[in-house]
């Protein structure tokens, strides 16, 4: 009688955490809800700070953190995302200097929609309100709304915006401009998280 021996299976690694805290309701949970929806090799977790200030959402981001115990897996990571608005300069050296090296920041300058707008264009002129940015906006998305879900119809340009996102940061830093400084508008790090989402995307874990 000839026994067939199975493999040995092994447990499957706990998948990655990605939490994303972000300082709007709808605009940003909309957008990285689709990148939740197309990507398995990660859990990502979207949720909205009840303070709106860069301090608040930063001290909740590790709130929330601590209580998942985020960083417990590896490959586990935490986000802000969050607009300069009308932040100043010190407000945002403080949210960073608190963020320490459990957080990672996206900051948008001045506003989220500057993200959407670098789908379509490099941009490099100064708007000092999200209004300004929407108005840009609306030349390539007519029917632009904070409310909707933009996803499936910026995503197939996503390189673009990236490119133009490393772009501006570059030229930026080599004036000796922080990024998230009023003087550096506009300006956006949020190609920095959606970067890490793509790369995880394509990095699945291994099953032993």
């Amino acid at each position: 009688m000839t026994r067939h021996r199975g493999r040995r299976s092994h447990p499957r690694e706990p998948r990655p955490r990605l939490l994303i805290v972000c300082e709007g309701r709808r605009t940003e949970p909309n957008y990285f809800e689709g990148f939740r929806r197309e990507n398995r090799n990660i859990i990502i977790m979207i949720c909205e700070s009840p303070g709106k200030t860069p301090m608040q959402i930063v001290r909740y981001a590790k709130e929330r953190a601590d209580e998942m115990q985020i960083g417990k897996v590896a490959g586990d990571s935490a986000w802000c995302v969050f607009d300069v608005d009308e932040c100043t300069d010190k407000d945002m050296r403080r949210a960073i200097e608190n963020a320490g090296r459990m957080l990672r920041l996206a900051v948008s300058n001045p506003c989220f929609e500057f993200w959407f707008l670098l789908h379509y264009t490099y941009f490099d002129r100064r708007m000092d309100t999200c209004r300004e940015v929407i108005t840009e906006l609306r030349r390539y998305i007519p029917s632009y709304e904070k409310s909707r879900d933009h996803f499936d119809l910026l995503r197939p340009m996503t390189s673009t915006a990236v490119d133009n996102a490393e772009g501006l940061e570059r030229g930026r830093r080599g004036m000796g401009l922080e990024p998230y400084s009023r003087g550096a508008n506009p300006c956006t790090g949020v190609h920095h998280l959606v970067t890490e989402i793509l790369t995880r995307r394509r990095d699945p874990p291994r099953d032993g």
